[in-house]
């Protein structure tokens, strides 16, 4: 973890990002890089100076946007981070363009799941859904940023081998162990000594000291995942996800998408096919 990407918009739900990423920067000794993007009713880069105060309300948006990067960078020079912010004005969604910079790691805050907020959660998750990088959901603010329980859901399938590396490198920074987590579903229903035997040549293949290997029964994955999370205190879900749009995601809907939206623990995204 070198250079962590933390895009904003200034809300109490961005700012509890904020703080997480001031936590894992200080550990992982990362450079952090505030990312805004302002939609403008007409490209703004192409605009000449003279035409801008034809767009008074704009114009009041960016100084505001400029004064809350300058606070941001402030504050993590403060704790002596190396900082960088990024204004970008582009109408495209933050999901599509989350990719052009250069960065190993993203942090984003997450709304709820009511009203307007549903909406704003789903930018999020079209971040998780489209990122080349793990991308680590926040939706509370913490006292004190500590991760001691990390559980990873999993079908233990050969494409989680590089993944989990990742998520092992999370855990060797935080000094946190790993529940590997398999959901028994009725539907989907394996017997127990044959879904143990896959979990533990899963591990011969990909070595972490400090893992458990849990089964749990449940009527679905989702809830299967946030019962046996809450169950042990988890501090983060990690999963992975196959970005999966369009037809493919109606007939098949991602699991991580949906904790990302309707679960208050944080999430560590990995996207398989990136």
């Amino acid at each position: 973890m070198k250079k962590i990407l933390i895009p904003t918009d200034f809300s109490d739900c961005a700012a509890n990002a904020v703080q997480v990423g001031l936590e894992l920067a200080k550990k992982s000794n990362a450079e952090l890089h505030f990312l805004h993007v302002l939609s403008t009713p007409v490209d703004w880069k192409k605009l000449r100076k003279e035409q801008e105060k034809n767009f008074p309300d704009t114009l009041h948006e960016i100084g505001h946007a400029k004064a809350m990067l300058t606070q941001l960078e402030q504050k993590s020079k403060k704790a002596e981070i190396k900082t960088k912010t990024s204004l970008v004005f582009d109408n495209n969604e933050i999901s599509t363009i989350i990719n052009n910079y250069d960065h190993d790691f993203i942090i984003m805050g997450s709304h709820g799941t009511k009203g307007i907020k549903e909406v704003l959660g789903s930018n999020t998750q079209k971040v998780v859904r489209n990122s080349f990088s793990p991308v680590l959901v926040i939706k509370k603010k913490f006292k004190k940023w500590e991760i001691k329980n990390i559980v990873f859901a999993s079908d233990f399938e050969k494409d989680v081998h590089f993944p989990f590396r990742k998520i092992i490198e999370f855990a060797d920074l935080m000094k946190a162990q790993i529940h590997l987590l398999n959901v028994n579903m009725p539907f989907h229903f394996n017997e127990t000594d044959e879904t143990e035997s896959k979990m533990d040549s899963f591990l011969k293949k990909c070595p972490r000291g400090t893992c458990t290997i849990n089964i749990y029964n449940a009527l679905n994955e989702e809830r299967g995942i946030e019962k046996f999370s809450k169950k042990i205190k988890a501090d983060v879900i990690a999963m992975t996800t196959h970005g999966k749009t369009g037809f493919m995601k109606m007939i098949a809907p991602s699991i991580t998408e949906s904790l990302v939206n309707h679960c208050d623990i944080p999430i560590l995204s990995i996207n398989l096919k990136k």
